[in-house]
């Protein structure tokens, strides 16, 4: 890989990032989020490279909204990078968005648009990892008022997981084929199924998001541990994962870090 300025990263490497991954873990399903700018320039040397999924983070199809929320008016861009996505064989393409009181209202529009395109919509309830630490309990919008918005156009089910470790709760709309997720970590936790873990930007694990334990795995790695080693040290940052993130109660307090401090 070519060498790059230290704490820059550089999108002109992500296929070769991929390509390495694939070849490392070859039966692993390898996925990615993305904004959706310059996908349909890019994905079909994703896609050999070895991506098999892609989430693409929209909140509105709204356009004069879109460019409020981002400053920047992308949404055909974004638009394009779905399409293309769908035409390099990443089915179902995953929208995730982040439920907010501003794009409430545009919720059953984008999944009338996302069910119409084949896409798998996931809300997500906004959760105390922003960086300028305005996120408060008692303004966020929960799952219970998304669904009730929904419900003003749809029909849908009681919730299901695919997997119970799952973190979104699957609704069929209007008898299917399509569905709409909602992820409510914050009022719907699922604390006790959850088994996910995450690497931070600096080669940490973190086993619960709205904690501030990490376990370091890249001082092992620069150590050069063989693998038995950093997977025993991995499994005993699982083991120590919190029973439950604690949002509800009195004492909550959010992590030091921000989403995009620890690598997304």
């Amino acid at each position: 890989m070519r060498d790059r300025p230290p704490g820059r990263a550089c999108a002109a490497d992500l296929a070769e990032i991929l390509r390495r991954t694939r070849e490392a873990a070859p039966d692993a399903s390898i996925s990615m989020t993305t904004n959706g700018v310059g996908l349909d320039k890019r994905v079909a040397s994703l896609v050999q490279a070895g991506l098999t999924r892609l989430n693409i983070s929209l909140d509105t199809i709204d356009r004069d909204h879109f460019a409020r929320l981002t400053r920047r008016d992308r949404l055909p861009a974004v638009l394009d990078g779905i399409r293309a996505a769908h035409d390099a064989g990443l089915t179902p393409v995953k929208i995730n968005a982040v439920l907010m009181p501003e794009t409430l209202d545009g919720a059953v529009d984008l999944l009338e648009w996302s069910v119409a395109h084949g896409c798998r919509l996931r809300f997500i309830e906004q959760m105390p990892l922003d960086a300028d630490a305005t996120w408060a309990r008692n303004s966020m919008v929960t799952a219970e008022q998304l669904l009730s918005v929904l419900r003003t156009r749809f029909r849908l089910t009681e919730p299901f997981r695919e997997d119970p470790s799952a973190p979104a709760e699957e609704w069929i709309v209007d008898d299917g084929p399509g569905t709409v997720g909602i992820i409510a970590s914050v009022t719907r936790s699922f604390c006790e199924d959850c088994d996910r873990t995450r690497i931070t930007a600096e080669g940490s694990v973190r086993s619960c998001l709205f904690g501030d334990d990490e376990t370091d795995l890249r001082a092992l790695l620069r150590r050069d541990a063989d693998d038995a080693t950093i997977a025993a040290w991995w499994q005993a940052a699982m083991w120590g994962k919190q029973a439950g993130h604690g949002i509800d109660s009195a004492g909550f307090a959010r992590p030091a870090r921000s989403m995009g401090a620890i690598g997304g």
